[in-house]
């Protein structure tokens, strides 16, 4: 199969929706008070991860333009592999083992929430870099939509900053900024990618 740029975009593109959809029925479901299967919604976001991280690195090579925002794509979706995957491996262990493992399983949190916000801030830069590109040259609703880019990459990058100074005190802001900025980069890419078509 050949995964030309716009394929490879399309893939990105459909990644960064899905994580936002399943950060938001994560976010829904825990101030519910419901049961999450944490599993399925991680494993869904590492492999859209992983797709982020391929096919980010593939357009990196492939596309003459937009070579910052693929290079925060890519790597935002490294970083938040490795955070998804502390998740699902190492958190279940760590809490099983009960009150004498407690000091282990903060660090690992802490550490994975860490990546997390890196992954943000990527995000938020990619989606200043893609809504600059738009605020330049694209009209309408185009324009519209790397306004709202560049504005929610500026959030994600600062409230993320500072989380990865202070930790988890930050998460809410920081996880609702980075989501907001993951929407209007999928959202800002797909209109890149609809006009170099």
């Amino acid at each position: 199969m050949d995964f030309n740029a716009r394929r490879s975009a399309q893939i990105v593109i459909v990644a960064l929706f899905s994580v936002v959809i399943t950060q938001i029925i994560y976010v829904a479901l825990s101030s519910a008070g419901a049961d999450i299967n944490r599993m399925v919604i991680w494993t869904t976001e590492a492999v859209a991860f992983l797709a982020m991280s391929l096919f980010g690195l593939i357009l990196l090579v492939q596309s003459n333009s937009n070579g910052a925002a693929w290079t925060a794509v890519a790597l935002g979706g490294i970083f938040n592999v490795i955070q998804v995957g502390m998740g699902l491996a190492m958190f279940g262990p760590l809490t099983d083992a009960g009150e004498a493992m407690a000091p282990a399983f903060q660090s690992v949190l802490a550490g994975a929430f860490f990546l997390y916000f890196v992954g943000k801030f990527l995000f938020g830069f990619a989606a200043i870099v893609t809504g600059a590109t738009l605020l330049r040259s694209g009209v309408g609703a185009a324009k519209g939509v790397g306004g709202l880019a560049v504005l929610t990459g500026l959030a994600a990058m600062a409230t993320n900053l500072v989380a990865m100074a202070v930790g988890m005190d930050m998460v809410q802001s920081a996880g609702a900024a980075g989501t907001a900025a993951t929407l209007f980069l999928g959202l800002a890419l797909t209109f890149v990618a609809r006009a170099e078509s």
